[in-house]
């Protein structure tokens, strides 16, 4: 393991966390009971989906800031 990569993986996860943070947004505004909406609703429709899915996101955002930080700790400028 170097810093390349636990910076690669760091990245990985920050692009994959906003990728679920954008799939959230649509589960939270456009999916109710019935189905996929084309309207937008203030409120959610699937409530436990949405917060399940906003979770994996705000673990992807740790786990990309928990690996930046390691790479910056277990490793000097040099390496």
């Amino acid at each position: 393991m170097n810093k390349e990569k636990l910076n690669k993986l760091s990245l990985y996860c920050l692009i994959i966390s906003a990728v679920v943070f954008i799939i959230n947004y649509f589960f939270y505004h456009f999916v109710t009971d019935e189905g996929i909406s084309l309207t937008w609703n203030p409120e959610p429709g699937k409530p436990f989906v949405s917060d399940l899915i906003g979770m994996l996101a705000v673990l992807f955002l740790f786990a990309s800031i928990f690996t930046f930080i390691l790479s910056r700790i277990w490793f000097d400028k040099k390496n």
